[in-house]
């Protein structure tokens, strides 16, 4: 071996490879000081205080066939953000949350989002999101917004200054003549980024339509044990219908409806104005809440739903934790069983479903959006 590194052939050889190794760190110095430079200007795009909190931020991929856009990842971020935020406010007042629909879908099938998914849901039980609803407002950072469906008011209301000056929210006449199912005609809470857009209604801009995460109440539903809870899941039924068809419940008060409040009850609830119908009907549901065998998410569209879907109570008697990307979310026990109730046996199979919108940005709020579209009409 000594005898062949003196070959000065040998020798020139190893002074090669040693320049060609040289060369390869300097390269890769090079491409290393690169991937820093474009990874501090494609932080640059971040809002103040958001976290990175999806992998490969600002890249595109490809996942289950579906290409994610760096721009689809990014308002996943948001999204992502909005949700520690709750979690945060959660944990600090022992307020149980759970993945829900397809968060828990993708959470289960994908450790993370579902590829064409656009959305965040969380449910907490009756008394937790009423808990949940006292302290919000006043827990949550600056940049959010609290979009409340009890926070209305209908557009041919007498303004109200006690009431009004926390009810931005108008909901116009052709609304509620149109499309009575449109939020906010039922018990929910979205939670939105105010420097951001996610426009779900075009004709609607003068709503806040930053990018959002939905929190959904739990409630009873049928089948029930006795005569009284179905009563007064009947007496909610009618309570949802009669926000957006007052004239029909009327009608059914002529009628002698029974119900488990009294006739003047409901007259005046009939009489009162959106925040404070939402408001009764939350306070209701709360003071009405009773451990059950089945429960739902959404009580308004289970009412007015032909074939709804239950999930059982005992599939969230305990907490578990899944992946979400960089994340982990809770979500329930026996999350299988809440699958299948609510996409069917086949829920590991990828269906492909529209997304809310093609009309988002990380990085324009909705104000300036409709401010554009405005001016450039």
């Amino acid at each position: 071996m000594k005898e062949l590194t003196k070959n000065p052939t040998t020798t020139q050889l190893i002074h090669l490879i040693q320049q060609q190794n040289q060369l390869i760190q300097q390269q890769n110095a090079l491409f290393q000081q690169l991937i820093e430079e474009q990874k501090s200007f494609d932080e640059d795009l971040l809002l103040p205080e958001e976290k990175i909190l999806v992998k490969d931020l600002f890249h595109d991929e490809i996942r289950d066939g579906f290409v994610v856009t760096a721009q689809r990842k990014r308002l996943w971020n948001i999204q992502l953000n909005l949700v520690a935020e709750v979690a945060r406010i959660c944990e600090k007042h022992n307020i149980r949350w759970f993945a829900y629909g397809g968060t828990l879908l993708g959470a289960v099938r994908h450790k993370g989002f579902v590829p064409w998914d656009d959305d965040v849901d969380i449910v907490m039980f009756r008394p937790d999101y009423e808990r949940f609803k006292k302290v919000v407002k006043t827990e949550i950072k600056e940049q959010y917004f609290v979009d409340a469906w009890y926070d209305y008011k209908l557009e041919d209301e007498e303004p109200d200054i006690l009431q009004d000056k926390n009810c931005l929210q108008v909901v116009k006449h052709d609304q509620r003549r149109d499309h009575p199912k449109w939020w906010p005609f039922w018990p929910m809470i979205k939670i939105r980024d105010s420097r951001t857009t996610m426009i779900q209604w075009a004709s609607r801009p003068h709503v806040h339509q930053g990018i959002w995460i939905d929190i959904f109440p739990l409630d009873p539903v049928p089948p029930f044990s006795d005569k009284q809870q179905a009563k007064i899941f009947e007496t909610e039924r009618e309570l949802f219908l009669a926000m957006v068809n007052p004239e029909a419940a009327r009608q059914k008060l002529a009628e002698n409806m029974d119900l488990i409040i009294t006739r003047d009850e409901f007259e005046k609830f009939l009489d009162s104005r959106h925040a404070q119908k939402a408001a009764f009907i939350d306070s209701f549901a709360l003071e009405n809440f009773s451990s059950s065998a089945e429960f739902f998410a959404q009580t308004r569209k289970y009412c007015l739903a032909k074939s709804p879907f239950n999930f059982q109570s005992k599939s969230y008697e305990k907490v578990i934790y899944l992946p979400f990307e960089t994340m982990e979310i809770p979500a329930p026990d026996d999350y299988k069983d809440c699958l299948k109730r609510q996409y069917g046996v086949n829920w590991r199979k990828p269906v492909f479903y529209k997304s809310h919108t093609k009309i988002y940005s990380a990085n324009i709020s909705y104000k300036d959006y409709f401010e554009q579209v405005r001016f450039t009409k």
